[in-house]
């Protein structure tokens, strides 16, 4: 078994020599003075992401941001346990405000996603006059059924064998919503090309493809 390598002893005191230092004891002794470069980054990045959680229309990034500050703080409590820096205090508040950060993100992407209603649902289908317009877009050579929606409100409809796309639409005025569009074959026996895509205003936020189906899904809001 090894054990660690034992250093000359301290001198002693008052008559009654000191034990000795090993290796481990040692590197934590110089850890302690050595900033916890991990541990910090991971709480600046679970700070901004936050902040950023309550801004509208950049409440998409604190997702990033929380889970790299995350990853970050938790390796900084990992060289705090080997004893390659110090900081553990620190270490912990940014494990612990990159965790919150993270779950206040997903707290908020629920709410809006399943609690939210009237002038800030999502509308299937569309409603003239809401400020926001979503088209769902599918073309499948061999035929395909189609979901699509938001995670708690979906329609099923069945595009047909067709170059041409078939359209699904929405609207919203505000709120933020993830939404999704499937789109499988329906005939195993026909090599079945599927492509998706989602849409807001005109503008494609979303696109896939594949040859038994095909998956889109986009954060908006």
């Amino acid at each position: 078994m090894m054990t660690d390598p034992q250093y000359p002893q301290a001198a002693a005191r008052h008559g009654r020599p000191a034990p000795p230092v090993t290796a481990t004891e040692r590197r934590r002794a110089n850890a302690k003075s050595g900033r916890n470069i991990l541990a910090i980054v991971g709480l600046l990045l679970g700070v901004a992401a936050l902040v950023i959680t309550f801004v509208p229309g950049v409440e998409f990034v604190a997702w990033p941001l929380a889970g790299v500050g995350l990853v970050l703080a938790i390796a900084g409590l990992v060289q705090v346990k080997k004893g390659t820096a110090g900081d553990r205090g620190l270490a912990v508040t940014a494990t612990a405000v990159s965790g919150a950060a993270l779950l206040t993100a997903a707290g908020m992407l629920l709410y809006s996603t399943f609690f939210s209603g009237g002038e800030t649902g999502l509308h299937l289908p569309a409603v003239a006059g809401d400020k926001h317009a979503v088209t769902f877009q599918v073309t499948s050579a061999g035929g395909a059924t189609v979901r699509y929606g938001s995670l708690n409100d979906q329609r099923t409809e069945n595009a047909p064998a067709s170059t041409d796309a078939w359209q699904g639409q929405a609207s919203y005025n505000n709120g933020s919503y993830l939404l999704t569009l499937t789109a499988d074959t329906r005939n195993a026996d026909v090599t079945n090309e599927i492509k998706c895509a989602i849409m807001v205003d005109g503008k494609k936020v979303a696109e896939n493809s594949g040859t038994t189906i095909a998956l889109c899904t986009a954060n908006v809001g």
